[in-house]
């Protein structure tokens, strides 16, 4: 019977290492309490009474099956400890795959991510950079760990950050986001925008989160931006051209959104006055201006613009000229013009400049219809551009036959010597008084002298050339009547005094 107990217990200490702390201390005792009790037993045996040994080997008997049955009870216990343990164990091991995978994946991210990721302490060293720090900054991310965040900053953006990283310091939670440079590795400064998150508090993180991203380009393009505002005022404050916005009302009048500085330049006006008073209905627009730029708006449509140039009237009652190119803006819901877009240049100087040269021109152009001799010019590419009056006479073809078209009194065969004269010309050689033979519409011939010189524009540019044609043979036919008279005049005697006899002189009274 006891060996039977001792197998039984032994079989009740093996599983009893595989319970959980709690468990297995106390079973260990009962196990050790029945041990002893049975050792104590079989001590004793050998010296107690037949009546004794009955009585024992019954309560052992009675011990043994309670024993039994705490033994089935644990070994019972011991299985549902075993599988909530297995059920612990899976779900532990299912947990950690979970959390290796998210943690892989957070760490793939911040390889990956164009943002620098850091934790800065309470002291401001840095404690923790992601991988973009070497992509952004060129620094490894080993490198920079313990180091104080703001070593790399800006000198003139370093007081900004430091009040910066005192609000988060103070203050828990997600900052503002500010701007700042960055040294890089090769020594550049690298523009960021960075947002602080301060998680001191955290036991996790117990440091100030900063997220932040290279913005270069985008401070770029608003530094452009910028500078180009500036320029944009500066040029507007010192050129007289300026621009305008005006809204289209439904009743057709316009109404000044705004207009540029220059306005008070060229016209006096402040451009608080025009944007209160409007445009076209001010007595900024030369009155006989007016009804023709106002008609114009009148006809308006999706697609319209156009340039006007027109008379406007300063504070001092001076007219000037301006040059005004315009685009609509048509809404589609409305179906109308809603705002008309507009810049203009003043031309004052230009349009008297003009006039002056219309003036030269039409004096000019009545010199040369009024001019006894033929004259007409031509462009580089052989054109007719002018035919006078003369031409008409001594060659017989009209100025409509012959304006826009090659010159028509020049024989086939004479056309590349004459051409090449017309080229030197166009070069800069003027040519005076040479003789060619050119032809009459008639088809006859007439021997004229040519002078020819290049036509510029006013920077200097060959338009063409001017020719001047004299009829040769009428100046021949002068020329052989001058040398008669000439020939006359140096005669002794003409030859007819033979044929005269001279005068007899009277005598007088008392001559012999």
């Amino acid at each position: 019977m006891l060996e039977t107990v001792y197998k039984y217990l032994e079989t009740l200490q093996e599983q009893v290492n595989h319970l959980p702390p709690p468990q297995q201390a106390i079973l260990t005792k009962a196990v050790e309490n029945l041990s002893n009790l049975l050792q104590e037993m079989a001590a004793s045996r050998q010296f107690e009474s037949a009546t004794n040994n009955a009585a024992k080997l019954v309560k052992a008997e009675n011990l043994s099956r309670l024993l039994e049955w705490t033994v089935a009870q644990q070994a019972a216990q011991l299985r549902q400890l075993q599988e909530k343990l297995d059920k612990e164990v899976s779900q532990h091991r299912r947990d950690n795959q979970s959390l290796t995978k998210r943690e892989a994946k957070l760490q793939d991210l911040l390889r990956n991510s164009p943002d620098i990721i850091s934790i800065i302490g309470s002291d401001g060293r840095v404690r923790y950079h992601s991988a973009a720090l070497q992509r952004v900054l060129g620094y490894k991310s080993d490198e920079r760990i313990g180091k104080f965040h703001g070593e790399l900053i800006h000198p003139d953006d370093l007081l900004a950050w430091q009040t910066y990283f005192g609000k988060l310091l103070e203050n828990p939670g997600i900052g503002k986001p500010i701007e700042y440079r960055k040294r890089h590795a090769d020594g550049s400064w690298i523009y960021v925008e960075a947002i602080g998150n301060s998680l001191l508090h955290d036991s996790s993180v117990q440091g100030i989160l900063i997220n932040s991203r290279e913005i270069g380009e985008r401070k770029q393009a608003e530094i452009a931006i910028q500078d180009s505002q500036r320029h944009y005022k500066i040029m507007s404050q010192i050129t007289s051209d300026f621009a305008y916005s005006f809204q289209a009302l439904p009743n057709g009048n316009f109404v000044c959104e705004w207009v540029t500085e220059a306005l008070a330049r060229v016209s006096g006006h402040l451009p608080e006055e025009l944007i209160a008073s409007g445009w076209w209905s001010s007595n900024i627009v030369h009155p006989d201006d007016r009804e023709m730029l106002i008609k114009q708006l009148e006809g308006c449509t999706s697609r319209s613009m156009g340039v006007n140039e027109y008379r406007i009237v300063n504070k001092n009652g001076e007219v000037r000229w301006v040059r005004d190119c315009w685009q609509a803006v048509w809404d589609k819901t409305e179906g109308r013009v809603v705002r008309l877009w507009g810049a203009c240049q003043e031309i004052t100087d230009r349009k008297q400049v003009e006039l002056k040269l219309q003036l030269v021109n039409e004096v000019l152009q009545a010199q040369i219809g009024s001019a006894p001799l033929a004259i007409n010019c031509t462009s580089n590419d052989g054109c007719t551009l002018v035919w006078n009056r003369a031409a008409e006479e001594l060659f017989g073809w009209t100025a409509a036959e012959v304006l826009g078209q090659p010159l028509p009194n020049i024989p086939e065969g004479q056309k590349p010597d004459f051409y090449a004269l017309l080229k030197s010309a166009g070069n800069g050689k003027p040519q005076n008084g040479l003789e060619v033979s050119l032809l009459k519409k008639d088809g006859s011939s007439i021997d004229i002298w040519v002078w020819a010189a290049p036509v510029r524009d006013a920077v200097g540019e060959t338009l063409g050339s001017i020719h001047i044609f004299s009829n040769l043979s009428e100046r021949q036919r002068i020329q052989e009547e001058r040398q008669k008279l000439a020939a006359l005049k140096n005669m002794e005697e003409p030859f007819w005094a033979r044929y005269v006899s001279p005068p007899q002189t009277q005598k007088k009274d008392g001559d012999m």
